[in-house]
């Protein structure tokens, strides 16, 4: 599984995730959290999981790039 595969499917679940967990406090099962501070968790999680994979991804496109590009 390519690297861009696994960013992508761990985007859906956290956004799955997300959406779960709101309806879980609407039906009464998570009654003292905040909708904010469902959708801050999943955006810190996105942010520290995701962050270094997006990162890497890009990386390797540049390097890639001038190799090919500038490297006969």
């Amino acid at each position: 599984m390519k690297m861009k595969s696994v960013s992508l499917l761990v985007k859906i679940v956290l956004i799955i995730a997300g959406f779960g967990l709101c309806l879980l406090k609407w039906f009464g099962k998570l009654p003292e959290a905040d909708v904010k501070e469902i959708w801050m968790s999943i955006g810190f999680a996105y942010g520290v999981g995701l962050g270094t994979i997006d990162f890497n991804i890009c990386r390797d496109n540049w390097v890639e790039t001038k190799e090919g590009k500038y490297w006969p």
